[in-house]
């Protein structure tokens, strides 16, 4: 029942009373956030700082919980989930199951899937920019025969550009930028850079970037 009138609060206009009947199911909602019209579905625990805005049409389903720091920004038609867990699956952090975790000052664009089956997680003033950006986090290994499950992380003051892709466990370091089309596999250690091609390899220094300065 509480999963149906969390769906049901969900679509009603972004307002005061809105947050006030989201908290009082169980959610921490500042008075301040606003959402818009959207699809709730079975999520354990939505934290939504002051000024957080979501705008109308995302969908997020099968969440363990939603953290949302300062003044995010969540665009339209982004699809963000988590799928149920098995025992035959390889976990390798279980804190981070179904997690999605957005600091301070950053903000996701357009008609993006964010799979959070391991946890996704976000820096302060990060940003994920133009559209169809796909993150994973869980895929099936031929080298264990077994689905793994990890958390992938797009690091503070870093950016993923239209059209890439993080793989299951994949990080883009601090202070990076991941360029159109680029897939982003684990191991990537390299701060101020920016990332590109399939798989994304370092193309070149960006300390000059006024962005970085």
């Amino acid at each position: 029942m509480r999963a149906v009138l969390v769906v049901l609060v969900g679509v009603l206009p972004a307002s005061p009373t809105k947050n006030r009947l989201l908290n009082a199911l169980g959610h921490r909602i500042d008075p301040s956030a606003r959402i818009h019209p959207v699809l709730l579905w079975r999520i354990g625990l939505m934290e939504f700082a002051p000024g957080v805005t979501l705008w109308s049409l995302s969908r997020f389903r099968g969440l363990r919980r939603m953290t949302l720091g300062r003044d995010v920004l969540i665009m339209r038609f982004n699809h963000i989930y988590a799928e149920p867990i098995t025992a035959d699956m390889l976990v390798a952090d279980s804190d981070a199951v179904g997690v999605l975790s957005i600091a301070d000052k950053s903000m996701l664009n357009l008609n993006h899937t964010i799979d959070c089956t391991g946890g996704f997680f976000m820096g302060t003033w990060s940003g994920m920019g133009g559209r169809e950006v796909f993150v994973s986090t869980h895929e099936f290994d031929p080298a264990v025969g077994r689905v793994t499950v990890a958390p992938s992380w797009l690091g503070s003051n870093s950016m993923v550009a239209a059209r890439t892709s993080l793989s299951t466990g994949a990080v883009v370091p601090d202070r990076c930028a991941l360029g159109m089309g680029g897939v982003m596999m684990p191991g990537a250690d390299t701060q101020e850079t920016l990332y590109g091609g399939v798989p994304a390899r370092p193309v070149r220094d960006i300390a000059d970037w006024t962005v970085m300065q």
